[in-house]
């Protein structure tokens, strides 16, 4: 099952030659599916900017209605985004969402946190160094929480791949065709590794 704000849809998505216009959770879904024909998944489409109290309170009770035994859940956007960044209330959040999860049928728990946001083309120069700041804390809150709860955090800032720019649309804070590709890439890697311990 998916949780979480809709950067995970392909709304405004900017479509760069050769990649498809594909949300990185229907990349990572088909990728399942292609592994496991069986596998059924719960994918609710939240609206832009959720915050995870909005994600606890509008989709936590579906997915855990759903009894699925993985989990990924994409945050981290909206709180960096929002005029003032609270972190002891993102992770009083996003530990009881994990606690809830873990606490049921969840085996596996994914926590995907976003590429650096500073290359997002919304950010003035002024702010680069404040937002920078800002993300780092909040990657060092959710890693903290993940390994509270057992479960495993992809923190997408620290991918080294392309340049960060080329991951963002033409859309301030919307990911290209292939910043969504590159998000599926290193969650079905990381899901390669755990299934195959």
């Amino acid at each position: 099952m998916v949780l979480g704000d809709s950067s995970v849809d392909s709304a405004g998505m900017t479509v760069v030659p050769g990649w498809a216009r594909a949300p990185w959770t229907d990349s990572v879904i088909a990728a399942l599916r292609e592994a496991h024909p069986r596998f059924a998944c719960l994918h609710p489409r939240g609206r832009r900017e959720l915050p995870l109290s909005h994600v606890r309170s509008t989709q936590l009770g579906d997915a855990l209605d759903f009894n699925g035994d993985l989990a990924l859940l994409a945050c981290g956007g909206p709180e960096l985004r929002a005029r003032s960044f609270d972190p002891d209330a993102m992770e009083f959040e996003l530990s009881r969402i994990l606690a809830a999860l873990r606490g049921a049928t969840c085996q596996v728990v994914l926590v995907i946190s976003p590429f650096d946001l500073t290359q997002a083309g919304e950010v003035s120069a002024d702010q680069v160094a404040g937002l920078r700041a800002r993300q780092r804390l909040l990657s060092e809150r959710i890693e903290a929480v993940v390994l509270r709860h057992g479960c495993v955090h992809v923190d997408l800032a620290a991918h080294a791949g392309p340049p960060a720019g080329d991951l963002w649309g033409a859309r301030p804070g919307r990911l290209s065709s292939r910043g969504h590709a590159v998000a599926a890439a290193t969650v079905v890697r990381t899901l390669g590794r755990l299934l195959a311990t």
